[in-house]
């Protein structure tokens, strides 16, 4: 009977896992392995802030997970249930959410985290995360948004349109604000009714 090894999460530790049992132990006829991941890509999040900032096109930070894998088996779902006593994951997946469950000899949870906002009064409410594509793309269109409101000269309240916080002073908060300083210093030179003193 197979050993049955499932990795949840295509993330950093989850990837890496499965990368080293491609390696290693999945070249075993004896041992089945499968990633279950959200996405069917690898997102390397370290450069989203280039993203953000257009320093960098996206498809530079996107890797597809089958392309990386060829033993291990990849399954593009998302987890619902996990029952340690059953040994088996339920994953669903498709827009009807179909159901899976898949069983397990070894688990590896490696599903990442979630923001944290420390209970700061409206920081989840306002806050743009720096999590996916999506939130790279959605802070960079904001960000080009803002500017051209800005220089309407109609426009009474510049400073407030380009005043950005970041709350948070690891190394996605510290790149991100970098990128975005350096993003809006580029570009107000394009814009005939802003100056780098509006930033």
């Amino acid at each position: 009977m197979k050993k049955r090894i499932v990795i949840l999460g295509g993330g950093f530790g989850g990837l890496y896992t499965a990368l080293e049992m491609e390696r290693t132990i999945a070249r075993d006829p004896d041992v089945e392995v499968t990633l279950v991941n959200h996405d069917n890509f690898f997102l390397f999040t370290p450069m989203l802030h280039e993203v953000a900032a257009s320093d960098l096109d996206m498809t530079h930070i996107v890797n597809p997970i089958r392309k990386l894998l060829k033993r291990v088996q990849f399954f593009q779902g998302d987890v619902d249930r996990i029952d340690l006593q059953a040994r088996l994951v339920e994953v669903s997946h498709g827009g009807d959410h179909h159901h899976h469950q898949l069983e397990y000899d070894h688990l590896v949870i490696g599903v990442g985290n979630i923001t944290n906002y420390y209970n700061l009064p409206g920081l989840e409410e306002h806050a743009l995360t720096m999590k996916s594509l999506g939130d790279a793309i959605f802070l960079r269109n904001r960000l080009i948004q803002n500017l051209e409101e800005a220089d309407f000269e109609c426009t009474d309240a510049r400073k407030p349109l380009m005043t950005i916080v970041v709350a948070g002073g690891g190394f996605a908060g510290v790149e991100t604000i970098a990128a975005v300083n350096d993003f809006l210093r580029e570009a107000v030179p394009f814009y005939k009714n802003l100056e780098e003193c509006d930033l």
